[in-house]
């Protein structure tokens, strides 16, 4: 039995708070895509690239407000917040991921400024 989405958009945020590039791509599925409002990282090694190389600031928490599953285990939406170093949130995000044979295959972000 394969880690259901939710499980698996946990490791996601710790993977990346924590700087596990590895961990990171093991997540994820060779053909894993995201969709964001300002560009779309089209394959595993794009996005880990990115992620560990190209991210504007690295230095980030993320914190969940909440999980929303949907009615099968592959697909979820996360609430949530990006926290600096220092404590103060940069942005709201709302995350849909999609799992496929234990892997995230795709991640769509929608974000906005906060309050």
């Amino acid at each position: 039995m394969h880690p259901d989405a939710t499980y698996l958009a946990r490791q996601y945020y710790t993977a990346i708070d924590e700087h596990g590039y590895e961990s990171l791509r093991d997540l994820l599925d060779p053909n894993f895509v995201q969709h964001r409002g300002d560009m779309t990282l089209d394959g595993r090694e794009e996005f880990v690239s990115f992620m560990r190389d190209d991210r504007p600031q690295k230095d980030t928490t993320h914190v969940i407000d909440r999980y929303v599953q949907s009615k099968s285990d592959d697909e979820i939406v996360v609430h949530g917040h990006l926290e600096d170093s220092t404590g103060d949130e940069m942005f709201v995000f709302l995350d849909r991921f999609r799992a496929r044979d234990g892997k995230i295959s795709e991640l769509r972000t929608f974000t906005r400024a906060p309050n």
